[in-house]
């Protein structure tokens, strides 16, 4: 995912100023949105590569749908940065949150994540921080010299490009960088370096999105949520853990898992629930479903509470505050995919039409289900839903799921 930025501006600017004279709205109908792009490419400071291309048939879908007109053009990053804190356009991209903007405007939901690590050579211990002592190196321009100069930290080189950059650590002149973990990868393929060469450490998911001046923002009140609402649905690719951390959550969580399976009570707990689950018609599950959804939105939690069973679901809890806050909340349905425990209030009582159920409900015993990324604002977590079948230990008859929330983040850092 390249870093790409993206600008928007007024076509017909003496509407737009005549309006700001008069502290007046423009109508939207007069506006067009202009998306300009100066690329920071993790290869190329002057030509965009790969995912960088890739986000504007997302663009487009996302302003189709809207119904909004837009055009691209180039503006330097350092331009864009002080026109919209000047009103003269109304937005960037792609952007990190950023404290000193954040007065003057507001950013989009995520349109890219991106997967920061920190790399340092074979030869150099690592520390528990990079703060003092060691050369930090960046892209020019790029996100994460904007994050580490916001942090607090001290970058002692700049590189127009990844490669030049790796260049650099390779030969001493620097000791760690912080980067994309798909771009160092793929930029140590085509130096024809080893990868093994270096090592490093999780640090933290970026979500980069669009940040929309406050002005824009007030002259079309309903521009951001429309824009967020169409971000899933025109999304060309999904927020989703790498093989590679796939393996890092497996080998930390797998023996925990395992132990998990075998909770008091648990299997006969679900035996008993599926001897009355399955005579349920779906029209009866139907119903069910649909008053445990209106009592979430009411959070009147009455009828919820009848349908689980609540010593296992103490027992879940007791679990989930065990995990130190890497577990972020846990689901037990029986072999129809109805909640039997849950820690926490779930949305919806049936998960037996999800990917959650159906990819490992009565699959081979090590089958985990790792589902989507999701960034909760409110939390500024990346959690995702990890799933895995259920069996009687005996027969190795199916029983159900359990699902197990896991803030990724928390994880990853812990598995280093």
């Amino acid at each position: 995912m390249r870093w790409i930025l993206l600008m928007t501006t007024l076509l017909g600017c003496h509407a737009l100023a005549q309006a700001v004279d008069n502290n007046k709205p423009v109508s939207p109908d007069l506006l067009t949105v202009n998306l300009a792009t100066n690329i920071s490419s993790a290869f190329s400071s002057d030509s965009p590569l790969g995912s960088s291309q890739d986000l504007l048939p997302h663009l487009q879908c996302i302003f189709k749908q809207m119904k909004r007109d837009y055009r691209v053009r180039v503006m330097p990053w350092r331009r864009a940065y002080q026109d919209v804190k000047s009103n003269r356009i109304d937005g960037f991209f792609t952007a990190v949150p950023m404290r000193q903007v954040d007065p003057y405007a507001v950013l989009s939901s995520p349109l890219v994540l991106e997967n920061w690590y920190w790399f340092w050579r074979m030869d150099t211990i690592a520390p528990e921080s990079w703060r003092e002592g060691y050369k930090l190196g960046s892209i020019l321009g790029s996100q994460q010299e904007t994050w580490l100069d916001e942090a607090g930290y001290s970058v002692d080189m700049s590189a127009n490009n990844l490669p030049q950059l790796i260049k650099l650590l390779q030969s001493k002149r620097i000791d760690v960088v912080l980067a994309d973990r798909e771009h160092f990868l793929q930029a140590t393929k085509e130096l024809k370096f080893e990868a093994n060469n270096f090592q490093s450490r999780f640090f933290r998911y970026v979500p980069l999105g669009v940040y929309f001046n406050e002005l824009f923002l007030n002259q079309n009140p309903d521009f951001l949520l429309t824009f967020n609402q169409y971000i899933s649905g025109c999304a060309t690719t999904r927020f989703a853990v790498s093989e590679y951390e796939r393996q890092q959550i497996k080998e930390l969580l797998v023996g925990k898992i395992e132990r998990w399976k075998r909770l008091p009570k648990l299997e006969s707990t679900l035996t008993e629930r599926n001897l009355v689950s399955r005579r349920f018609t779906r029209q009866e599950i139907a119903v069910r479903d649909k008053k445990w959804a209106q009592a979430f939105m009411q959070n009147d939690f009455a009828y919820p509470i009848e349908l689980v069973d609540q010593e296992l679901s103490a027992r879940l809890r007791e679990v989930k505050k065990q995990s130190l806050e890497m577990i972020t909340e846990i689901i037990v349905t029986d072999a129809r995919g109805l909640n039997v425990a849950i820690s926490d209030m779930t949305s919806d009582y049936w998960q037996g039409d999800e990917e959650k159920f159906t990819e490992v409900f009565s699959k081979p015993a090590d089958t985990m289900h790792f589902g989507e990324i999701n960034y909760d604002e409110s939390t500024k977590r990346f959690q995702l839903q990890l799933s895995i079948p259920l069996y009687t230990e005996d027969k190795f008859a199916p029983l159900g799921i359990m699902v197990f929330g896991v803030d990724v983040e928390k994880v990853l850092s812990q598995a280093q």
